[in-house]
């Protein structure tokens, strides 16, 4: 291998000697010299990409393929720019076109390469590609057949260079085909520029299968695409457009599969959604229908339309409930009184990020899992979960440790089927499409009491993990091995700090259980923070409390017309950004105008403090920035939530709650925090916590509210995220 190098080291060295020389090849003319200086730079680039400048493009640890990818990138390269500077047959112009289509290919590889968009792998088909395209053209021929066996990534920017070719136009629509089949979920908005090609209705129709809303929003608006979609013959896209034509079109649309089976029609579903029991009651109904087909590994194409209508009308209910939650409870569940057992697992599910802890449960029996149970004859877990065809079932496992009504929810049945159920909790966690399955499990093994059940799960976390080990399964042996180590380490008769210190060297993470004074502060040595408010009633009662805190002897406050400044006077330096909550939409202004100027001066906070219900959170994780160490989520803690974090922020501490936030818990926290940071100290947890706790302790209305908070070196979800990101990062260098 090493002499085929030296061999293409030598030869790319004669053939720059015999151009020094002025041998048979045409001279390059100064007009021209820029194009190939261009394109030396990104070949040195793509050499240097390794960081060693050795003449070697390293892309595998295959030295075949590193050699194979080498000789394209240089040797064939510079082959293809004397080929073009020697054919006298071109003028100027079209020596520049081609250079340049090579400079492209070059840099488009590069900047892919960076970022991880192409297999690198991919260039010698690329390069020789394009020199097939380059003869083709001049020739007069089509580009197309050279572009088959490209991927989207490798060929989207190749054929820029031959816009003239008269195979240009339906190369174009192939690799846009390559690219929308690969992206069904994103490939509508791009759609317009190829409403004539060939290939369009079959895009829709994949689509159609997929992502229903979609096609109905295009299919609704009045742009051109809406008259591709309705001429469009496919028997699923035809139906969209039938549903497109009620008033009640974004409801019924979740029904798409009973239309289709003709069990039902659009006007008679139109009949039903005014009502807003009648169609909570039907999407339970169709949900458990379609549950029972996806079980049979059937694809129904209204399912995720169905849950996301479904979460929206419960979270309605639930809000309703926690509203009232000062009211007797035949006032405060009135709203749910006639709902049957199916019906409250489903808001029970649904609620998971915003359910009280006493709209859950409470010590009148009153609550949706009470009642739940109260309201099945005879009330056996067991039987419910088939009723509902198990969806989502390990949620509702994780929700009922969380809340400490999985004891009950287990004694409900015969010990055999318990067991059958814990088994199937843990088990095919590495079938899933994303890791909510195994977060829910890892956040559940912290809120068990029950030691007969945890050493059963530890059990058969390790059967698990000796299964996908046998299997080569290594996306389960990762998912596995790290609820092992987790469940381990959380069961040791230690304090909280040797807990997390092990945790933290067994999952190979930096610490858990504190952050340094030094890692919250920017260059300049001061400690930035920015608080998110809103401006509903609850959002502006937040934002004036919140300011109490803040007594002018060791603050300095100013504002503007969208946030206050608050600043230190004593301690550490620290300022405090927080958006005013004026009235919505308004607030959603002000936050973005605060998000600019932060940009806009540099400053990146590493506190992020989030203030607000929990239909806020995505607007405040949008604005969240990579520099954050220290993230509180005053309104609740989910699997998606934690992981969006995560993946902006990989080093965040997260501080999270089981339920919907409350000031009278959050400013108690904050306050702390901000004590700590002042005070120069590393925040340290679990002293926090014990504070806390202690603080807490005689407040009678608030203890319990406190007891749902989640500190970070508790947070197993989020632990497990970091821990699998990092394993998977590894596996992938």
């Amino acid at each position: 291998m090493r002499r085929f190098l030296l061999i293409l080291s030598l030869t790319v060295l004669a053939v720059s000697q015999l151009q020094a020389q002025g041998s048979s090849h045409h001279p390059i003319p100064i007009s021209r010299q820029g194009f190939h200086d261009n394109i030396d730079k990104e070949q040195a680039a793509a050499a240097k990409f390794d960081g060693k400048a050795d003449d070697l493009v390293k892309v595998s640890d295959d030295q075949t393929i590193n050699l194979q990818v080498t000789n394209a990138l240089l040797k064939e390269v510079d082959d293809m720019q004397q080929e073009i500077e020697d054919n006298d047959a071109l003028d100027h112009r079209l020596k520049v076109k081609y250079l340049s289509g090579i400079y492209m290919l070059l840099k488009d590889y590069n900047q892919k390469r960076a970022r991880r968009n192409i297999d690198p792998e991919e260039a010698p088909a690329m390069v020789q590609a394009y020199r097939n395209m380059m003869h083709a053209d001049i020739k007069g021929q089509s580009i197309l057949p050279y572009i088959q066996h490209l991927s989207y990534e490798g060929s989207e920017k190749l054929i820029e260079a031959f816009q003239d070719n008269p195979g240009y136009k339906e190369a174009k629509g192939q690799v846009f085909t390559k690219y929308a089949f690969n992206n069904l979920e994103t490939v509508m908005p791009k759609l317009a520029e190829y409403m004539n090609y060939p290939g369009i209705d079959s895009i829709i129709a994949a689509v159609a299968r997929k992502y229903p809303n979609q096609i109905l929003t295009y299919a609704t608006s009045f742009t051109p695409m809406a008259n591709v979609i309705k001429r469009n013959q496919d028997p699923i896209v035809q139906t969209i457009v039938r549903i497109g034509q009620s008033p009640q079109s974004t409801k019924i649309l979740a029904f798409i599969d009973e239309i289709l089976a003709g069990s039902t029609t659009v006007e008679k579903l139109e009949g039903i959604v005014d009502n807003d029991y009648q169609y909570y009651k039907q999407m339970v109904k169709s949900t458990i229908a379609l549950q029972k087909l996806k079980n049979e590994g059937k694809n129904p194409f209204g399912l995720k339309a169905m849950m996301e209508n479904m979460q929206a009308k419960s979270l309605l209910y639930i809000r309703d409930v926690n509203d009232l939650h000062e009211e007797p409870a035949p006032v405060r569940f009135a709203s749910v009184k006639a709902f049957t057992p199916e019906e409250l697992y489903y808001l029970i599910i649904n609620g998971q990020e915003e359910l009280y802890t006493s709209s859950y449960t409470n010590h009148n029996n009153a609550g949706l899992y009470d009642q739940m149970m109260i309201r099945m004859k005879p009330p056996r877990g067991d039987s419910l979960l088939m009723m509902v065809n198990f969806d989502r079932f390990k949620k509702f496992i994780a929700m009922a440790a969380g809340f400490n009504t999985l004891d009950n929810f287990l004694k409900s049945m015969a010990p055999e089927n318990s067991n059958y159920l814990m088994q199937k909790y843990v088990q095919n966690l590495e079938k899933t499409e994303d890791l909510e399955d195994a977060v829910d499990v890892a956040n559940s093994f912290g809120s068990i009491r029950d030691e007969k059940l945890l050493e059963f799960l530890r059990s058969e976390v390790k059967k698990n993990l000796a299964y996908v080990k046998k299997h080569n399964d290594k996306r389960g042996t990762v998912i596995y091995q790290l609820l092992s180590s987790l469940f381990e380490t959380e069961s040791k008769d230690e304090n909280d700090s040797s807990k997390a210190t092990d945790m933290a060297s067994k999952l190979q993470l930096p610490p858990i259980n504190f952050v340094s004074s030094a890692a919250l502060e920017s260059d300049s040595g001061r400690i930035y923070q920015q608080v998110f408010f809103y401006g509903d009633k609850d959002g502006q009662e937040s934002y004036a409390s919140f300011m109490t805190n803040f007594p002018g002897a060791d603050w300095r406050i100013s504002k503007n017309k969208y946030w206050t400044t608050i600043t230190s006077t004593k301690g550490k330096p620290t300022t405090i950004f927080a958006n005013l909550p004026t009235d919505e939409p308004a607030d959603k202004e002000a936050i973005q105008k605060l998000s600019e100027y932060l940009d806009e001066h540099d400053i990146h906070p590493t506190i992020f403090i989030h203030r607000g219900h929990s239909y806020h959170i995505n607007t405040t994780l949008d604005n969240l920035q990579s520099s954050a160490k220290i993230v509180v989520l005053g309104s609740c803690g989910g699997y998606h939530n934690l992981a969006t974090v995560l993946e902006k922020s990989p080093e965040a501490h997260i501080i999270s709650s089981k339920q919907v936030g409350t000031r009278f818990v959050n400013e108690p926290i904050i306050h702390t925090l901000e004590d700590q940071v002042r005070a120069g100290k590393n925040v340290d947890w679990v002293i926090m916590w014990a504070q806390l706790t202690k603080r807490f302790a005689g407040d009678a209305r608030n203890k319990d509210l406190f007891s749902d908070y989640v500190p970070p070196h508790k947070n197993l979800g989020a632990i497990f995220i970091k821990a699998y990101k990092q394993i998977m990062k590894d596996e992938k260098k």
